[in-house]
C-alpha cells in the first residue's frame, strides 16, 4: 500500500455472498486500515445470517448499501456480468473499489472503468492474486537477469476438475457467468501475459467433453505468437477425478523453467547449460517464501489465497491491470467465433 494510502481507513461494503466471501473477510481481518461495515446479497436469508456472524448491517439492494451505509470502500464479487455497472455506481457515489475476476468481458469496459475512477477521483483496483505466488517472482527474477537466456517457447497447461454442478444458477449463463476462461483460466493467464507480454493468437479450438448440460464449453487449445518465439496453451476443466496440474513452462537458450503444482505453486523443475546460471537460479529459489495452498471449495481446488496480499498491496492491483488479460481471453474466444458480450451501452 502506498504511503498516503496507509493512513487511509477503508469502511467496507460487499457485494455478493457466495463463495469467495470467506477470502475477503480473511483480507479485511488481516489488514488493520480495513473494517467491514455491511453485506449486500440478493438472497435475504442468507446475508441475514451471515450479518448475525460477521455483526455488522446487511443489504439486498447494493444502490442503497453504498449510499445509506456509511463505506467508502465496495468489494465486488457478484456474478460476472454485473460488475461493470456496480463498479460505476460506486466510484460514481465516492466509493473506493476492488473487483474480482473478470472485471469484465469487454477489455474496452475495463478501460471505461479507469477513466471514471479518474473522474470521480476514486480507486479502482482488480484481484490479481496469482502474480504475488512467490513462484512467479522467481520466474520473473530469473527472467530479468537473462537466466534462460533467448527464450525460444513457452507452454501453459491448466487441467482442472470441476464437478458438473459447477456451471448451474448464474455460471450457466453465457452472459452472466462467461466462459471457462473468465471463470478458470483467468488468473493464469494473466501471468502469463505479464512476464511475457500479450501475444498475438494465431488460433484456438474449444471443446465440450465433459460439461454436455451447459452451453459453455470446458476445454480451450490456443497456439500463441510472441514474435520472435511461439507458445500453446492448454485449458480444461475435465481432468478426474481431481485437478491434475497448472503448469507453465519457458524454454530457453540456456536451459529452461516449468512452475506448477495445482496453481502455479511449486517451481517443479529447471536446468541450466550454465553453472554460473543455476547457482543464481537456486539463490532465488532459497530467497523466496513457499507459496500458499489453494483454496478448496469442498468436491474442487482453486487458486491460491493471496488475498490479504492484494489488500496490503492495493497500489499494484489498478483496475487498467486487467486489460490486457480480458484482451487476450477476448482474442483466444474471437479465434473461435465466440464472444460472451453484445456492445455495452453503459
Amino acid at each position: 500500500m502506498s504511503k498516503l494510502e496507509i493512513m487511509k481507513q477503508y469502511k467496507v461494503g460487499i457485494i455478493g455472498c457466495g463463495a469467495i466471501l470467506p477470502r475477503h473477510i480473511e483480507a479485511i481481518n488481516a489488514n488493520k486500515n480495513f473494517t467491514l461495515k455491511a453485506l449486500c446479497d440478493i438472497q435475504k436469508p442468507l446475508v441475514k445470517s451471515l450479518g448475525k456472524r460477521y455483526k455488522v448491517d446487511t443489504y439486498t439492494d447494493y444502490q442503497k448499501m453504498i449510499i445509506e451505509g456509511g463505506i467508502n470502500f465496495v468489494v465486488i464479487a457478484t456474478p460476472n456480468s454485473l460488475h461493470v455497472e456496480q463498479s460505476l455506481f460506486a466510484l460514481r457515489n465516492k466509493c473506493d473499489i476492488i473487483v474480482e475476476k473478470p472485471v469484465s468481458f469487454n477489455p474496452e469496459e475495463v478501460l471505461l472503468i479507469k477513466q471514471e475512477s479518474e473522474k470521480y477521483n476514486t480507486n479502482a483496483y482488480c484481484v490479481l492474486q496469482v502474480r504475488l505466488n512467490p513462484t512467479i517472482n522467481i520466474l520473473k527474477q530469473a527472467l530479468d537477469k537473462n537466466l534462460l537466456g533467448d527464450i525460444r517457447g513457452m507452454s501453459f497447461i491448466q487441467r482442472w476438475q470441476r464437478p458438473l454442478e459447477y456451471f448451474s444458477g448464474w455460471r450457466a449463463e453465457p452472459f452472466i457467468g462467461g466462459g471457462t476462461l473468465y471463470e478458470c483460466g483467468i488468473h493464469y493467464l494473466d501471468v502469463i501475459q505479464n512476464i511475457l507480454g500479450l501475444p498475438e493468437v494465431v488460433s484456438s479450438k474449444v471443446y465440450t467433453t465433459k460439461h454436455n448440460t451447459s452451453p459453455i464449453e470446458d476445454t480451450i487449445y490456443s497456439i500463441f505468437d510472441f514474435g520472435k518465439y511461439g507458445g500453446t496453451a492448454e485449458v480444461t476443466i475435465s481432468a478426474e477425478p481431481k485437478n491434475l496440474e497448472c503448469s507453465f513452462s519457458v524454454l530457453g537458450s540456456n536451459g529452461y523453467i516449468k512452475i506448477g503444482g495445482k496453481a502455479l505453486n511449486i517451481v517443479e523443475s529447471y536446468q541450466f547449460l550454465s553453472n554460473g546460471s543455476l547457482k543464481q537460479f537456486e539463490y532465488l529459489l532459497n530467497d523466496n517464501p513457499f507459496s500458499k495452498e489453494p483454496n478448496s471449495y469442498g468436491s474442487y481446488q482453486g487458486s491460491c489465497p493471496n488475498h490479504p496480499d492484494v489488500y496490503a498491496n492495493l497500489e499494484k492491483f489498478p483496475i487498467d491491470e486487467s486489460y490486457n488479460v480480458i484482451k487476450l481471453i477476448d482474442n483466444i474466444y474471437s479465434k473461435s467465433n465466440i464472444s460472451y458480450y453484445a456492445d455495452s451501452n453503459t
